[in-house]
């Protein structure tokens, strides 16, 4: 660790001055234009521009994620910087997301503002959500509990579900390797000042064999996952605005369990969110009042043998936000609100539901070129000692195009419902995760350019692992349960770039990581310590070509081993027939890399598909 920080300083400087050179390229044309009208939320809740956000939000729009054609959120979210992917298989496996090096359960994931995910293993099903239905997601980098509560230790995640206007519509279908086929249609209609989208999504793979080390089951692993999702608003009058979203998840899932032979290799889940909200608005306030629910459902067995016992978890989460926006006078913003949630699962558990509390506020101040923002919550977790968590940020724009913002905030992870109370193991003891962290970013922003670099910290504490307790068995054996035993440090340099040479559009991330197990001394599990993606594009008439190369540096698997360094290669080719029609056929790892994230799970080797869609805007 002690020769880092030099590391780090080389690598800003490195960086500094590509950032530099690329401002200047003379063949640069206005690819990354419009950059100012580019809105975002998750970072206080409220509309802002990128020029009003102290912390870094990557976005991700309709068009580029059309042209991406994921076959999972988890291959959209690869393409940013600081966000590292690890998979037990193809799109239909289970996927963990880390932002910055944090574990995959510090980060908040929300869907159109609405909490998501399980309370029992604290984390989401990435691979349940249809990329097809997404019109838009942020990412928030680095700790947001100050606005958001639990979980956002790593970044903050949100997804926004797709919306049209009356009288658009679109459908779609799609072929490809492993018999690969999907079929998507949504619609928008009005009424009178409001209007209504309805969009629905099919998709189902044979798959392939996904474990490929000591034989588990020999048989191909597919998946089917069935999304529809209904996002709507109606102006009631000037100041008073009604909207409502829903959206259900229902599929299945075929999987290996490398340590659990023969038993079940199956999932069924079925997963639903519903949000009610009215808000009211004018020249200088804005107030907003949500209900909504969550569940994440899923059920294990066994596809061949229905003696294998099937296994239920379900999460229930009701909650109720409100929010609140003033505008005063002298570039003076304060923003507050209260978020109330209940969380219920099912099981045999000693406690099966918890309240939280959450009061926030947050206020930012203008002065001519410096922008401060401050704020602080409390959260009160039911039978969980209370948190307060904060942000400060500071940032300086030293003239049209350079702006430097400096921040440092706290957050902190709630124990899990398997954590305090699974029968026979569960520590009810235990206190929350705590996370502080620091950050500097330097941004360059022209008609024809974009970029930053940011380089940040992150101080984890009170980390839940398991542990062995002093006690035996009746049988002699040592009784292991979880306790707040570790502590992580982590530091990084995260880097992004957008601009065009030679009417060819570029794009740059990379991440440098240095993260660590400070009781230890040892690296943390799973994280590289560099990861590089680029993308190449070009429009020439009808067509758009899109390619993608992803480097995934070498990972520590413990026991002092490591997964190889991977290169993976995607293609996307789109023809445009007419104002309507289009075509595209997209090639995934291209060169069919022998690609490894975890222990013996492989990515799919090369896949081709090929898609038609129709358009009517």
């Amino acid at each position: 660790m002690g020769t880092q920080p030099s590391k780090i300083a080389l690598l800003v400087s490195s960086l500094l001055s590509l950032s530099a050179f690329s401002a200047t390229a003379e063949e640069a044309t206005t690819s990354a234009a419009n950059v100012d009208e580019t809105i975002t939320v998750t970072g206080s809740r409220f509309d802002r521009t990128a020029d009003q956000q102290l912390t870094v939000i990557n976005t991700i729009e309709r068009e580029e994620i059309a042209r991406l054609n994921p076959k999972s959120v988890a291959d959209v979210l690869e393409t940013l910087p600081g966000v590292s992917i690890s998979r037990n298989g193809g799109a239909g496996q289970a996927t963990s997301v880390s932002i910055r090096g944090s574990n995959s359960n510090h980060v908040l994931v929300l869907i159109d503002g609405v909490k998501v995910g399980s309370a029992t293993l604290g984390t989401v099903s990435f691979n349940t959500l249809s990329p097809e239905n997404i019109e838009r997601i942020e990412v928030l980098k680095g700790p947001r509990a100050s606005v958001w509560g639990s979980d956002a230790i790593g970044g903050v995640i949100q997804v926004f579900t797709r919306q049209l206007k009356g009288g658009e519509w679109f459908a779609g279908a799609e072929y490809g390797s492993n018999d690969y086929i999907r079929g998507s249609f949504g619609t928008g209609m009005d009424h009178g000042n409001g209007s209504t989208t309805l969009t629905v999504n099919h998709e189902q793979s044979d798959g392939y064999d996904v474990y490929n080390g000591a034989p588990v089951e020999n048989d191909d692993d597919g998946y089917k996952r069935n999304t529809i999702s209904l996002k709507g608003s109606q102006q009631i009058n000037q100041n008073w605005q009604a909207q409502w979203n829903a959206q259900y998840d229902k599929g299945n899932t075929q999987y290996d369990d490398v340590y659990a032979s023969g038993s079940a290799d199956e999932s069924d889940y079925a997963n639903y969110l519903w949000n009610l909200a009215t808000q009211y608005s004018n020249d200088k306030f804005t107030s907003k009042l949500a209900l909504s629910q969550s569940r994440d459902y899923n059920e294990n067995f066994r596809g061949d043998d229905i003696n294998v016992p099937v296994s239920e978890f379900e999460t229930k989460r009701d909650q109720v936000n409100w929010s609140n926006q003033y505008l005063a006078a002298n570039e003076l913003t304060f923003t507050g609100g209260i978020d109330w949630s209940n969380e219920a699962v099912k099981g045999d558990y000693a406690q099966d539901e918890r309240d939280i509390f959450g009061a926030y506020v947050l206020v930012q101040k203008q002065w001519s070129q410096l922008l401060a923002e401050a704020a602080v919550r409390y959260d009160d977790v039911e039978n969980i000692d209370s948190e307060v968590s904060y942000n400060a940020s500071l940032a300086y724009q030293f003239n049209d195009q350079w702006r430097l913002a400096a921040s440092t905030g706290t957050a902190f992870k709630a124990p899990t419902f398997n954590d305090l109370y699974w029968p026979g193991s569960g520590n009810p003891d235990l206190i929350s995760e705590t996370a502080k962290s620091y950050d500097l970013t330097l941004h360059y922003q022209a008609d024809d350019i974009r970029a930053y670099i940011s380089v940040f910290e992150n101080s984890i504490d009170n980390l839940i692992a398991w542990a062995p307790t002093g006690e035996k068995d009746d049988f002699g054996w040592d009784i292991w349960k979880p306790a707040n035993i570790n502590e992580a440090k982590i530091q990084g340099v995260e880097f992004s770039a957008s601009f065009s040479v030679f009417s060819l559009d570029h794009q740059v991330a990379y991440t440098f990581l240095d993260a660590e197990n400070k009781q230890t001394g040892e690296e943390l599990i799973g994280r590289s310590e560099n990861e590089f993606n680029y993308q190449l594009s070009y429009n020439w008439e009808q067509i758009d070509v899109l390619a993608n190369y992803h480097y995934q540096g070498k990972r520590y698997a413990g026991y002092s081993e490591y997964f190889d360094a991977t290169h993976q290669v995607d293609l996307s080719i789109g023809y445009q027939l007419d104002d309507a029609w289009s075509l595209r056929l997209k090639a995934n790892n291209l060169f069919d890399e022998e690609i490894i994230s975890a222990q013996n799970y492989f990515s799919p080797g090369r896949e081709f598909f090929l898609s038609v869609s129709y358009q009517a805007f």
